[in-house]
Order: structure tokens, then sequence, then C-alpha cells
């Protein structure tokens, strides 16, 4: 069974990222709260396309179908299916009112996955919304899009981002568009082994704080996401925030949630994402 896919460990991240439109100087005191602001909507955004790739591998869309291939645990959520007009397949992922799922992240509310499949070239795109998803008392709200194709025998991914995470607490609205591209690395010849599977991605976004700070985020040396691991590897992104510019380093392939940053003013520290 695939383990469910993490960028990030979600609740650590909701517990340090409270106040993630603060503003603060040069210091090390809270300069990491622009870091993990970004950090916080990458993490929602790989959480739902995980439980995007479970679900479609689950139904036979990149192999041969593994009923296996479940979101864990099975009394946390409900996934039914519908055939729409036009042949494109939908699906429901229901959390009900709420439950916590083997990670120790509260679900409640309901997914959409809506899936065409060319059969001439085998694209395939989804198109994911929500209904009163929440998670750890986050709403998400808005679209993610999803398009795999096979290039040279490999899977590889677009996805566009546009998402709101409305705080718990007057925490206010973060708002998230993002751009990705996405290679598979690893488990290219064992489709239905989701546990060696590792995936590459480039990208930028820009994520605008409840202050309207706008964060301007690219993709410097492509993050690795190993499924066997709840975070994410390796990596580095700048953020740019009012012209100063911070970096944050995922390491160098240990799975741990260690990461530093590195202050407009050069000053590097370590963070525990």
């Amino acid at each position: 069974m695939k383990t469910s896919i993490k960028l990030l460990t979600l609740t650590a991240l909701l517990a340090i990222s409270c106040n993630s439109d603060s503003e603060s100087s040069d210091t090390g005191s809270t300069q990491d709260t622009t870091i993990t602001a970004d950090a916080k909507a990458q993490a929602f955004e790989e959480d739902v396309e995980g439980i995007k790739e479970e679900v479609l591998a689950g139904d036979g869309y990149y192999a041969s179908k593994n009923t296996d291939n479940q979101l864990p645990p099975s009394s946390c959520r409900v996934i039914t299916q519908e055939t729409l007009t036009n042949g494109d397949k939908k699906f429901k992922v229901d959390f009900g009112t709420g439950c916590v799922d083997t990670n120790g992240d509260n679900r409640s509310g309901i997914i959409y996955i809506v899936v065409h499949k060319n059969t001439t070239t085998n694209v395939i795109t989804a198109n994911i919304t929500f209904d009163n998803y929440y998670i750890n008392s986050h709403k998400i709200e808005g679209t993610i899009d999803v398009s795999r194709a096979i290039v040279n025998s490999v899977p590889t991914y677009t996805r566009e981002t546009n998402i709101n995470i409305i705080q718990p607490s007057g925490g206010g609205t973060i708002h998230r568009e993002g751009n990705f591209s996405i290679e598979k690395i690893g488990g290219v010849s064992t489709p239905l082994v989701f546990s060696d599977d590792v995936f590459r991605i480039d990208g930028d976004a820009l994520t605008t704080l409840p202050n309207g700070t706008v964060l301007h985020m690219d993709i410097t040396q492509p993050l690795i996401r190993n499924i066997g691991c709840p975070v994410i590897v390796k990596g580095t992104k700048t953020i740019t925030k009012n012209s100063q510019t911070y970096t944050l380093d995922y390491g160098n392939g240990s799975c741990d949630n260690i990461a530093t940053i590195t202050l407009p003013g050069g000053t590097t520290i370590t963070v525990y994402l």
C-alpha cells in the first residue's frame, strides 16, 4: 500500500506558521516565518497532489488496477466515482465531518477530482476542487490543475495552482498561485510499487500573505520528493519579500525535517519543518 505523499510534516508547519505575515528585521528571530508561509502553502499542494496520485493509481490510470492502493486509514475517507456525460470521471474523496489519518492530520470535507484521459496521446489531466475541505483547521479553497504525460518513457507532470488557505483563529488568508514541472525520477519501472517513487520538482509561485505582502518564490535547485520520506529531502528555493531575498535549503538528501535559511544579511539559521 502506498504511503500518503507528504512533502512536509503539516502539523508541525501549522504550528510554526501562525504568524507567517509578520514583518521583522534581519535578526534571525522571526524571518523564517516568511519561508514557512511559502513552505506551508506548498505542503498543502503536495498533500493534495498525493491524494490525487493515489486515487488515480488505485483506479488503474497508470497501470493495472490495484485495489490495495487506498488512502490510509480506510475509516477516514470514502472514495466514490461517477462517469460524466463527456466520459470524464469525477472522484469524490469525502472525509466526512472529521477524522484523523495515520499521519496525525485532522481532515474534514470533500476533495473533488475530475479526470480526463486523451486516448490518442495518453495525456491525463486532473482538475482538483474543494467543498468545505479542512486540514488541521485550515480551510482550502480554489483549484489545482495537473497534466501528466509520458516523455521518453518517463512520467512528467505540469501543475498550476490557485488556492486560498484560510487560517484558523482569525489568522487571515494566504493566497498561492504557482506553476510547477515535475518529473518522476525513481520507481518508473514499478508503477504499482509506491514506496520507491522519487519526484523532482521545479517551478515558481507567488504567495500573498494576509497583510498583502507578496512572496516571490523560485526553485533554484530542484526539490526532491522521496515517497519513502514524509519531507522534501533536497533542493533549494529563494523567496523574495520587499526586495529582500531569503534562501531555504532542504539539505543533502537525508530524511529529516531539518532545513537552513539564509537571511538577507547572510546569516544562516536552522529551522525544523
